[in-house]
């Protein structure tokens, strides 16, 4: 049972649910029994929601409103926890690097009840810089870090990021539906910047379906990773569909990728695989089928071997080879000031064994390509 001194503690703070009491613990396991469900609410809820986590199998969070400078901490989650977000979850101005929220645990649900919105705000940070302003620090929005099991994230409707959204890193068997991602307001004057939807690095079996992106950054970008699957988005005004870049960090391995039935419009790219010049690593089973182009400014698709943080060298390596990329039926537009398809290796070798049918991007300049493998451009 709970102690006294818990429970006081909880409910000074929070709302707290008592349902049907969980069994009792198994003898030396180390658990505890846990209320079944807890509610927390307000300019407190953030609080109590970290000191009480523990001792409830659903968290649902109403209302929240987390302090400036704080995260919504719901990291180490017993196993089986069900976290629910009800109304409006806002967070107070503060520069600095976040996150907003961070999730971890084993088999852990996370979802949005019906209306609710994570309002971040980002307004108050936007400055058309993103994550490389200096004197403006933003926080980053929702870390996925470390979920683990069959853990999964349904239906979360996010609105006006400061910068990235998800973080998902060091996690496996993680599944996202369903989420909406709204930093439209960031287009105006095109002050949101960095607004980067999915970022993936160093995790294994990751799937993400039916997501709707508008934002001003890439709508997926796959650092390192394996067993990756991304299908049914829709990705509006942003990047594009991104591997990479790759190479640079601890981890500089993408394997066995999957991203299909995705629409990308009125972006600066449509499909795009970065590996830094000079640095070492792999790309290798990456499949892009059935996306569709429209409205795509700079690049339809663009695979290159010579990205830095500051831009493009001309100069493409070897050190990160692409190796069987597949594009199926990838296909639709580019503005004429765009570039449909652009190649850059480093040597033939170092991307080999693609596969390239029914790629038909049109509408901007001719391709540009170095050392691309034969039949692709």
């Amino acid at each position: 049972m709970l102690t006294t001194a818990i429970l006081f503690g909880l409910l000074g703070s929070s709302s707290l649910v008592f349902g049907a009491p969980a069994a009792e613990p198994v003898q030396g396991s180390g658990l505890i029994p846990r209320a079944s469900s807890c509610t927390f609410s307000g300019s407190t809820g953030a609080a109590a929601a970290k000191a009480g986590k523990a001792s409830c199998s659903t968290i649902i969070l109403n209302n929240v409103a987390v302090p400036a400078g704080t995260t919504l901490d719901l990291t180490g989650l017993a196993t089986g926890t069900e976290v629910i977000f009800q109304g409006t979850t806002t967070f107070g101005y503060k520069q600095w690097e976040g996150p907003l929220i961070s999730v971890s645990g084993t088999n852990i649900k996370v979802s949005g009840a019906s209306g609710h919105v994570l309002d971040g705000d980002g307004s108050r940070w936007w400055d058309g810089e993103g994550s490389n302003s200096k004197t403006n620090i933003k926080p980053k929005f929702f870390f996925a870090h470390g979920l683990k099991g069959t853990s999964s994230i349904t239906g979360l409707n996010i609105k006006n990021s400061p910068v990235q959204v998800f973080s998902i890193d060091g996690s496996s068997g993680l599944t996202i539906s369903g989420a909406t991602i709204n930093n439209k307001d960031g287009d105006v004057n095109s002050l949101g910047h960095n607004t980067d939807a999915f970022d993936i690095g160093d995790s294994d079996s990751i799937t993400i379906t039916g997501a709707t992106v508008y934002n001003q950054d890439d709508c997926l970008a796959i650092n390192s990773g394996t067993n990756i699957v991304f299908s049914g988005g829709y990705c509006s005004g942003g990047h594009g569909l991104s591997i990479g870049s790759v190479g640079g960090r601890s981890n500089n391995v993408v394997d066995t990728v999957k991203i299909s039935d995705t629409q990308v419009v009125n972006s600066q790219n449509g499909v795009r695989v970065k590996a830094v010049a000079g640095a070492t690593g792999s790309i290798k089973g990456v499949t892009f089928q059935d996306i569709t182009l429209s409205g795509i400014t700079s690049q339809g698709v663009t695979i290159r071997q010579d990205y830095t943080n500051a831009g493009y060298t001309g100069s493409p390596t070897t050190g990160v080879p692409i190796t069987g990329l597949t594009l199926n039926n990838v296909h639709g537009t580019v503005t004429s000031a765009g570039t449909d398809v652009t190649i850059e290796c480093g040597s033939t070798s170092s991307c080999s064994g693609w596969t390239w049918t029914k790629v038909a991007v049109s509408g901007g300049k001719a391709d540009l390509c170095k050392n691309a493998p034969s039949g692709t451009c």
